[in-house]
C-alpha cells in the first residue's frame, strides 16, 4: 500500500466522470456502489463547478458482487432511456466491477436494440492510470463516437477548445479570457469545448470549427483525430505571459492564414510591460529567487517557462523556496503559496474574470506574485 501526503492522485475513472460532467445533457450510469458515485460528485463540489450531467448509480450488494449479476445495470439503462430520453447513455463500471470482471460489452449488446439511446461504454478502471488519462480517454471517445458519426458541417467562424475542463483550477476565468482573445483578434466565437460548459449537439457539430485550440495535453489526441478527418488545424499551447500569448496568437493566425492585428489592447499591454519590468527588478534584488511548483496534478511546463523568464529559479526544495505554486490545501496554510490546482477547501473561485492565461491572465499573475512576495516577506 502506498503512503500519500494530504491526498492520492485521482484515478482515471474519476477523470472520466469529471470530464463528462462538463456536458449539459450527458446521462451517465455507473455500475457500482452508490458511495463511489457520491464521492465523485462530492469531488466536483471542491472544484467550485456546476454539475451539468445527470449521473445515475445502480448500487450493488453482495449478491451482485458474488455472482456477477448484471440485472441492476440492464434495468438502469432501460429506465434512463425511457425517462430521460438522451441521445447517448455513457456507461462505466466502478472499481469493484473492474475487479470482478463484469462484461459491459455483453450488456450493451443485450439491450441496445431495445432502446432509442446509443450506449457508449467507457473503459474499466485499471488502477494504474490517473485522472488526466481518464479525461484524455473521454475526449477521444467523444470525437470518435459522436463527432465523427455525425454529418460533416460547413465551416463557420468558430473554434473548438480542447483540454480545459471543470477539473482545472481557475477554468472559468481562463475559458473567458481565451474566448475574449479569439473574438477580439480573429472574430471567432466558441464552437464547442472538450469538455467545459458544452452539449452533446455542440460536440456533434465539432467539424464546423475553423481551428482547434489545445490548452492541455488531454485534448491533443482528439485534436489530431479531428485534423486527420476534417482537415482542421490545431495549436497546442498554453498562453502564459504576454510574449507567449503573442506567440500563441501568431501561431493561430498562421494556421488561419490571417494577420494578427497589432492595434488591440495596446494600453493594457503597456501597463503589463511596465509591471513586468518592475517585478523583474524586484526579483533580482531577492536574496534567493527559488520557487517550487507542484507538478502532481497538472502540466506546469508552460507556467514554469514564464516564471523562469521573470527571473525565478526552479527548485525541488519547497521549504527554501520564496514562492510555492501548489494546491488549495497548502495555499490555506502558507503565506508564500499561490494556488494553481485543486483540491480547494473553504474557498471559492467563482468570479470568472481572474484568468492566469492570456493577456489579462499575465496582469493577474503579476499582481498575485507581487502581493504574495510581500506577504511572505512580512511573515519572515
Amino acid at each position: 500500500m502506498k503512503l500519500y501526503k494530504n491526498y492520492p492522485i485521482a484515478s482515471d475513472r474519476m477523470g472520466m466522470l469529471w470530464a463528462l460532467n462538463g456536458i449539459h445533457d450527458a446521462c451517465i450510469i455507473e455500475f457500482g456502489p452508490a458511495g463511489t458515485t457520491h464521492f465523485s460528485i462530492e469531488g466536483l463540489m471542491q472544484f467550485g463547478a456546476t454539475v451539468h450531467a445527470k449521473t445515475f448509480t445502480t448500487h450493488m450488494d453482495e449478491h451482485d458482487v458474488t455472482f456477477g449479476n448484471e440485472e441492476r445495470l440492464v434495468d438502469a439503462i432501460l429506465e434512463v432511456d425511457k425517462v430521460e430520453k438522451p441521445a447517448y447513455i455513457f456507461v462505466l463500471g466502478s472499481s469493484i466491477t473492474s475487479i470482478i470482471g463484469i462484461d459491459l460489452e455483453g450488456v450493451r449488446l443485450q439491450v441496445q436494440d431495445d432502446i432509442d439511446s446509443q450506449i457508449i461504454l467507457l473503459p474499466d478502471c485499471d488502477f494504474q492510470r490517473n485522472f488526466r488519462q481518464g479525461i484524455e480517454e473521454v475526449n477521444t471517445i467523444l470525437v470518435r463516437e459522436i463527432a465523427l458519426k455525425n454529418s460533416t458541417q460547413d465551416k463557420q467562424p468558430v473554434f473548438n477548445l480542447l483540454g480545459l475542463g471543470i477539473h482545472d483550477y481557475n477554468h472559468r476565468s481562463d475559458y473567458y479570457e481565451i474566448k475574449r482573445l479569439m473574438w477580439e483578434y480573429f472574430s471567432l466565437d466558441i464552437g464547442t469545448t472538450f469538455t467545459l460548459d458544452t452539449s452533446i449537439e455542440a460536440i456533434a457539430q465539432a467539424s464546423k470549427a475553423m481551428i482547434n485550440l489545445v490548452v492541455n495535453k488531454e485534448g491533443l489526441e482528439a485534436a489530431k483525430i479531428l485534423e486527420v478527418v476534417y482537415k482542421q488545424p490545431y495549436v497546442d499551447m498554453r498562453p502564459y505571459g504576454v510574449a507567449n500569448t503573442r506567440h500563441w496568437l501568431a501561431c493561430i493566425g498562421e494556421q488561419l492564414n490571417r494577420a494578427v492585428p497589432d492595434d488591440i489592447c495596446q494600453e493594457e499591454l503597456k501597463e503589463i510591460a511596465y509591471k513586468e519590468n518592475m517585478l523583474k527588478r524586484r526579483i533580482k534584488q531577492l536574496e534567493h529567487a527559488d520557487i517550487y511548483v507542484n507538478q502532481d496534478t497538472m502540466d506546469t511546463s508552460a507556467l514554469e517557462a514564464y516564471l523562469s523568464s521573470l527571473g525565478f529559479q526552479l527548485t525541488d526544495n519547497k521549504d527554501n523556496a520564496c514562492l510555492v505554486w501548489t494546491n488549495g490545501i497548502e495555499a490555506l496554510t502558507s503565506k508564500k503559496a499561490i494556488q494553481i490546482s485543486h483540491p480547494s477547501f473553504h474557498q471559492e473561485r467563482q468570479y470568472p474574470y481572474t484568468p492566469m492565461m492570456g493577456i489579462r491572465g499575465t496582469h493577474y499573475l503579476l499582481q498575485e506574485i507581487g502581493n504574495t512576495l510581500t506577504k511572505a516577506l512580512l511573515q519572515d
